[in-house]
């Protein structure tokens, strides 16, 4: 049984999602920031839960505005999430989630839609962190602070060549993307370390939970590369997760061919603890 999201199964639907924080932070972060039905913003939608017989929630999706379907199901469930799309009007164009959640929907997805082709597919790695006190990797470094509203055109720059290099789709305006800034900038979740005040590596979190961070964005231009500088940011900003945001673990996934990011995220103590679906279409 399909039920929309209302403020009847809000709770519910919240202790079901946290009870998979490690796959389901894109659904939190966008049923917290957005509510639980489409409106202006890319990342929001009609939220549904999917019920089993006895009325227990085993499922919530959410079909974006931007045509991500994003997924989290204990059960496998594709015809009735597909079926419940259609009644959207938002086109399917991505498939974002726990693996094990999103593969059979896609799969059934695709045999339906055979000219579908997404310009980004992959089975990222996902990885955790625990944060702890007794950490003492976790420090600040006195290049890295929060990036501020006037960094705007340095980090564009830097959105950029990260969307260009890992080849994602690029749909949203300039103005869009000028807002979301600014509004992450006020809520302290993007880190950046300079020399001076040019730019050379930053790290955010594109989820802040009560509890769980997941981080994301993290890029270095090539020029710059291994010479530690991404490893620096991000120690810094899992010191103010913990310190600030009160987070008790990072989580984060990497592309399964991504053998750097992979190198480097071991390196600081991340454990794989699944996969993440990333499919994305433009």
């Amino acid at each position: 049984m399909i039920e929309l999201v209302n403020p009847q199964n809000n709770e519910e639907v919240n202790a079901f999602l946290l009870q998979n924080g490690e796959s389901a932070q894109f659904l939190i972060n966008n049923l917290r920031e957005h509510g639980p039905k489409l409106n202006e913003h890319p990342n929001s939608g009609n939220f549904k839960a999917i019920k089993n017989e006895e009325g227990r929630i085993h499922g919530v999706f959410c079909l974006t505005r931007r045509g991500n379907l994003i997924i989290q199901s204990e059960i496998i469930s594709p015809e009735i999430i597909l079926d419940a799309c259609t009644q959207e009007h938002v086109k399917i164009k991505g498939f974002i989630g726990d693996w094990n959640s999103v593969e059979p929907v896609y799969l059934l997805f695709k045999e339906r839609n055979v000219t579908y082709k997404p310009s980004y597919e992959s089975k990222e790695i996902l990885y955790s962190y625990i944060l702890t006190s007794s950490d003492l990797k976790l420090k600040h470094d006195s290049r890295v602070r929060f990036l501020e509203v006037d960094d705007f055109a340095q980090w564009l720059e830097f959105s950029n060549a990260y969307m260009s290099e890992l080849s994602l789709p690029d749909n949203l305006s300039a103005e869009q993307k000028r807002k979301d800034f600014d509004s992450q900038v006020s809520h302290k979740i993007w880190w950046g370390l300079f020399d001076g005040k040019k730019l050379l590596s930053r790290a955010a979190l594109n989820s802040k939970g009560d509890t769980t961070g997941q981080v994301g964005g993290v890029f270095t231009p090539k020029e710059h590369r291994q010479k530690g500088l991404a490893k620096a940011v991000m120690f810094h900003m899992l010191k103010d997760c913990r310190d600030l945001h009160r987070h008790t673990k990072s989580i984060l996934f990497t592309g399964e061919a991504d053998m750097p990011a992979q190198k480097l995220y071991e390196s600081m103590g991340y454990s794989r603890i699944g996969s993440f679906a990333l499919i994305l279409g433009s």
